[in-house]
């Protein structure tokens, strides 16, 4: 298997694991309700990444990362809006599971997917 369809395979599983494991969270638990989501942790490793990106197969830690931050990059606008206690929407059109979140981080996945089968390395 190319190294790029190794990318596209572990950038696409970290989101579908993640939406799996954050399906199986009860709605009323503290971890889905909180204002802590993976997308920072993802903002986290990427920092990290930029320290160990010349070592072996850390373009893999970079597609973990990816899909951490892709999952949620849609709706960023949304939790710093959220965060400075303004909300443009009501919470309902961009919670993790409103057609709103599905169908744009589909789009951020195909988007990102052609970027990477483009990049020539």
């Amino acid at each position: 298997m190319s190294q790029k369809k190794k990318f596209i395979l572990i950038f696409l599983a970290t989101i579908l694991i993640t939406r799996f494991s954050i399906f199986l969270i009860p709605r009323t638990s503290s971890v889905y309700t909180d204002k802590f989501h993976h997308i920072y942790i993802g903002i986290a490793f990427l920092i990290i990444y930029f320290f160990i990106k010349n070592r072996k197969h850390s373009e893999y830690f970079l597609a973990l990362i990816l899909g951490l931050i892709a999952d949620q990059i849609s709706a960023a606008p949304f939790y710093i809006a959220d965060l400075l206690g303004f909300s443009p929407v009501p919470f309902s059109f961009w919670h993790y599971w409103s057609p709103y979140s599905i169908i744009s981080t589909a789009a951020i996945v195909i988007i990102s997917i052609v970027f990477i089968k483009g990049y020539k390395k």
